[in-house]
């Protein structure tokens, strides 16, 4: 926190907000600061939320060391640059503050419990290049810096920085010397070979905290092919499987980079925030069937937020998961080389509003399932709970399934419609099959419910079937093999994916009536924060 005789003059440059682009139909985003009132007249602040964002022009007084919040009175929705607050992290974000010739980035946060509404200036930062940090080395060119190796203490990247990634850049230790890395909105980080990734320890954490208007993006130097850099990598403590029985710990390394470890046994581990976030153009090729995804999250605990994240065009997975019990939604999977959502190693996640799109003669499955390739029956089983995904797959030569269950996986998937693909569904492995029951007796530990299927072939039994996957499919409750009439990945007029959703039982999740990843064709939550797809 500032020093009392600081206080003043950090509230005015907070509260004299200039947004610099001017919203859609030429209206002027702008703040004012009132010394004789001390009332910051806000015309434009968008406030987060689940279904859709609310917009208000807010009055906040000086009071103290800090802001009060006056008045909010609802407004229409606004394009183009403006602040945005975050129920979610209780921060507003004010992406341009004009003091004279200087011009800064400000985050303001929720005093909490404070009644009327009260906020303190969390973080103030200039937006034009000032050197690079001490945590950095000067980059190749003017207004770029280069992280490299292991960064032990808390740090802050900036959007007015180029951040180049150079080799594997290490947050933290692995349970020690833990640190935070901070992302502001809008910044922007590059690697410059397949061998450049970060990777969050465990014990660290990545806030990477973008907003609609300015996502952060994390990419390649040219960002136009898949395995320009190695990706983004968070290892965690939450529960895995592949360990012998009776272990205390399990935790395994990383088949990519084998001296990294993941897992342990806190469920709710908390590895950070990714919010409107952007991976573009990443993947590497270790070994063969060792690779680098778009984002790998190892052992990552329901503590940490995944929330409007897309993977676009990596050269292996889109996400794929080790294990943990990581919870994610609105994520957007795009083009990507392999599958798009893969799990292993026991996940028992959670996710919501996914849309997984491959183009013609790029990519393998939507979803790709294993409980464990080595122990199929290894515990604990991976166990997720799915709900609203848009599966679109490419029919033609490569191509596999929309969804492969396999390796003993459990899951249970509600309200998803798959589609474009050769073959839809295919359950494989005995362990798989067993787990599953049989139509009309189900163990209810793999099941999908309130979803359509509409490929060449619907359905296909591997090898270890028991059942068939055609019976075992429209056995279960509102599921249909029909067409789901989309446009684009969106519902046309007269889909069926705009009724016949159910509710998942289930805190996490929203409650929607809808099947698939988008309610209707105005609800299009991908806009504006995603690369173009």
């Amino acid at each position: 926190m500032f020093k009392l005789n600081k206080i003043k003059e950090k509230i005015i440059i907070t509260s004299t907000i200039f947004l610099c682009m001017a919203a859609s139909g030429g209206y002027a985003a702008t703040a004012t600061f009132d010394p004789g009132t001390g009332i910051v007249d806000m015309p434009v602040v968008e406030v987060l939320g689940a279904g859709s964002s609310a917009f208000y022009r807010a009055q906040l007084r000086l009071v103290g060391d800090g802001l009060e919040l006056v008045s909010a009175d609802p407004i229409s929705a606004i394009t183009g640059q403006r602040n945005v607050f975050d129920p979610d992290t209780s921060a507003v974000h004010v992406p341009s503050v004009v003091v004279g010739a200087d011009d800064f980035y400000v985050k303001l946060k929720v005093v909490p419990g404070s009644n009327p509404l009260r906020f303190s200036v969390e973080q103030l930062a200039n937006n034009a290049f000032q050197g690079c940090p001490s945590f950095a080395t000067a980059g190749p060119g003017t207004g770029s810096c280069v992280l490299s190796g292991e960064i032990t203490t808390n740090v802050t990247l900036t959007k007015n920085i180029n951040w180049i990634l150079s080799g594997g850049v290490y947050i933290g230790g692995d349970n020690k010397q833990s640190a935070t890395i901070t992302v502001n909105p809008g910044t922007k980080i590059f690697g410059q070979s397949g061998a450049d990734y970060l990777f969050i320890r465990r014990g660290s954490k990545i806030m990477a905290e973008g907003t609609p208007d300015n996502p952060i993006v994390m990419t390649g130097p040219l960002q136009q092919s898949p395995g320009e850099w190695g990706g983004l990598l968070i290892a965690g403590n939450a529960p895995i499987n592949g360990c012998n029985v009776g272990v205390a710990l399990c935790e395994a390394p990383f088949e990519a980079i084998t001296s990294e470890f993941f897992g342990g046994n806190n469920e709710t581990d908390n590895s950070g925030i990714l919010k409107y976030v952007q991976v573009l153009f990443a993947g590497f090729a270790v070994r063969p069937d060792e690779e680098l995804n778009g984002l790998t999250l190892m052992g990552v605990g329901s503590g940490t937020v995944i929330n409007y994240v897309q993977v676009h065009s990596g050269l292996d997975d889109g996400v794929e998961m080790f294990g943990g019990t990581v919870q994610m939604k609105h994520l957007v999977l795009t083009d990507n080389r392999d599958d798009a959502f893969d799990w292993t190693s026991g996940f028992k996640g959670r996710a919501q509003f996914v849309l997984i799109k491959q183009s013609p003669g790029i990519g393998d499955r939507g979803i790709e399932a294993d409980n464990n390739e080595k122990n199929h029956d290894s515990l604990p089983r991976a166990h997720p709970v799915l709900s609203n995904f848009t599966i679109i797959g490419r029919n033609d030569t490569g191509a596999t399934q929309g969804i492969l269950l396999r390796r003993g996986t459990a899951a249970n998937i509600w309200n998803t419609v798959i589609t474009g693909s050769p073959e839809c569904i295919r359950i494989d492995s005995a362990s798989t099959y067993i787990n599953a029951g049989s139509p009309g007796s189900l163990t209810g530990e793999l099941t999908i419910r309130n979803s359509i299927a509409q490929c060449d072939n619907n359905f296909a039994d591997g090898d270890g079937a028991t059942f068939s996957v055609s019976d075992w499919f429209l056995s279960q409750p509102e599921n249909k093999a029909e067409n789901p009439l989309l446009s684009g990945y969106l519902p046309a007029s007269g889909s069926p994916l705009t009724l016949g959703g159910a509710a998942v039982t289930d805190p996490f999740f929203d409650t929607v009536d809808f099947i698939g990843a988008f309610k209707d064709a105005s609800d299009d939550w991908t806009k504006e924060w995603t690369f173009p797809f």
